[in-house]
């Protein structure tokens, strides 16, 4: 007998990777290729979206030709959120596609939070004012390329041009658009105040779906036959909380990645009185209320490739553990790439405090993993404030396959952090999703029979301690320094 299965693809930032599920969540086959994020003036993060279909093209094309006796019964669609360009009549961009790292708006998002209806706005779209939102990108484009909103036919992100270049079709699943700041997240339409701030036409972008509806695929040119069902799915953030089971009240899903963030699963849309936290759709009765940071393994990165050259991040984590907890008292603010939640200062940099002839490049590793943990942390804060308590942590993402980093956390955190065994997270969230939209499954509650969670790390309270005190002085210290961040971005900016 054939046995059946499913295709997901899962197009990040900097790669993207296509699995082969069989119709029980096991994983037949999969194929990844990576690609390049150019950065050709500060603020500007961008990328060529030819290269990324080609790469999605080349990675399909290559588990469809591992599913030998399969009949695949659809492919499941995730892509990283807040991505921008715009294309003419036939399709072609007009620009390159900026990525939710592209910060070149921070002046637009400041005028509109000097606005005193800005709130409105955010309890209209669950977005608040940031550059990674596609808004406050067409205000920048209003001012520096007006031609642009009027000559372009639309403006779509990546998967919407994936979707037409595998189906013809200009279609946005409800997740995506809900990372727009466009769309009334109460009746899931463009919300004409947002469009009318933005100066864009409704139809000038795509129509809004369900994550669960398909659209046939078009021309055979990924090893799939004609007519296979495309499932729309969702972002890789709201995936990955699905792909970790944590889409329950209480349950909470902290990743950790390229960035990072913590999310809770919702019964509807939820606001946060202080606008420190998102909200974006996952299905029709679940919302994910959370927030982002622009800095996770970025970090970790950056101070590899900059203090530790050549060497593995293995040897930096052993290194850091070298030092006590704390750091010897040297804190770190991990803003190299600005910060989301739960501040949203895009102007924010780097910094560490209390640098003295003491530390050594060790106290600085460690510093930084506990950054990382003080971020994750000041975003559960508000998440327990909005969503209620917080019953069970679940890390997903890259650290979590180092347990001493997550055991900085689990301190940081005075709280338990518990392991999914299964590593994959967003990809299994878009197979799920995927399942349900085929008829597999009627429920994306079915998660729970294919996560597991394996290991389970205790808090040292001991530690839990010292690092509360350090995490207050954090606080103060990143209090302080709002202002003084938008000070030396006029430096940086070459306005002073």
């Amino acid at each position: 007998m054939m046995r059946e299965a499913l295709v997901t693809l899962d197009l990040g930032t900097t790669s993207c990777r296509a699995f082969l599920f069989d119709t029980d969540g096991r994983i037949l086959s999969q194929s990844s290729r990576t690609y390049g994020l150019h950065t050709p003036a500060p603020g500007f993060a961008e990328q060529d979206p030819g290269e990324l279909l080609a790469a999605a093209d080349a990675v399909v094309s290559e588990v469809a030709a591992a599913a030998a006796n399969t009949r695949v019964r659809g492919i499941s669609v995730c892509t990283y959120m807040h991505s921008l360009a715009a294309v003419d009549e036939d399709g072609r961009c007009l620009t390159p596609l900026m990525t939710w790292a592209d910060n070149r708006s921070a002046r637009q998002v400041e005028a509109v939070r000097a606005r005193p209806d800005w709130p409105e706005l955010y309890a209209r779209t669950g977005c608040p004012p940031h550059s990674m939102y596609p808004l406050y990108r067409f205000l920048w484009f209003r001012e520096h390329h007006p031609e642009l909103l009027d000559r372009a036919r639309r403006f779509v992100n990546i998967k919407e041009l994936l979707l037409h270049h595998w189906t013809g079709e200009w279609l946005v699943d409800y997740n995506l658009a809900s990372g727009t700041g466009l769309l009334n997240m109460h009746t899931l339409t463009w919300d004409p105040w947002a469009l009318e701030l933005a100066g864009v036409r409704a139809d000038q972008l795509s129509r809004p779906v369900p994550t669960v509806h398909t659209v046939p695929l078009g021309a055979n040119r990924i090893g799939l036959r004609p007519g296979t069902p495309v499932v729309v799915g969702a972002g890789d953030g709201v995936l990955s909380s699905l792909g970790s089971g944590a889409i329950e009240p209480g349950v909470v899903a902290a990743m950790v990645g390229t960035s990072g963030a913590v999310r809770v699963a919702t019964a509807h849309p939820v606001v946060d009185p202080r606008a420190r936290l998102f909200c974006y759709y996952l299905d029709t009765d679940r919302w994910v209320l959370g927030g982002s940071l622009n800095n996770g393994g970025i970090a970790l990165r950056w101070l590899r490739d900059q203090c530790y050259p050549g060497a593995a991040y293995a040897d930096v984590l052993a290194e850091a553990a070298t030092v006590p907890a704390g750091a010897g008292a040297l804190l770190f603010l991990p803003y190299l790439a600005g910060e989301r939640s739960p501040g949203f200062n895009v102007r924010a940099r780097g910094v560490w405090f209390g640098l003295g002839l003491e530390h050594t490049r060790a106290h600085m590793a460690r510093s930084v993993l506990e950054a990382v943990a003080f971020r994750l942390h000041s975003v559960l804060g508000p998440i327990a404030e909005v969503a209620g308590p917080v019953r069970e942590i679940r890390a997903t993402g890259g650290y979590a396959r180092s347990p001493f980093w997550l055991q900085i956390c689990a301190d940081v955190f005075g709280r338990e952090v518990a392991v999914p065994v299964q590593a994959e997270g967003s990809s299994l969230g878009a197979f799920v999703l995927g399942a349900k939209a085929l008829g597999i499954t009627p429920d994306l509650s079915w998660v729970h029979e294919l996560v597991s969670v394996g290991a389970r790390l205790a808090p040292d309270m001991a530690k839990h301690e010292r690092y509360a005190e350090l995490f207050a002085l954090y606080q103060r210290v990143n209090q302080n320094l709002q202002g003084e961040f938008r000070e030396l971005a006029r430096f940086r900016e070459g306005s002073a």
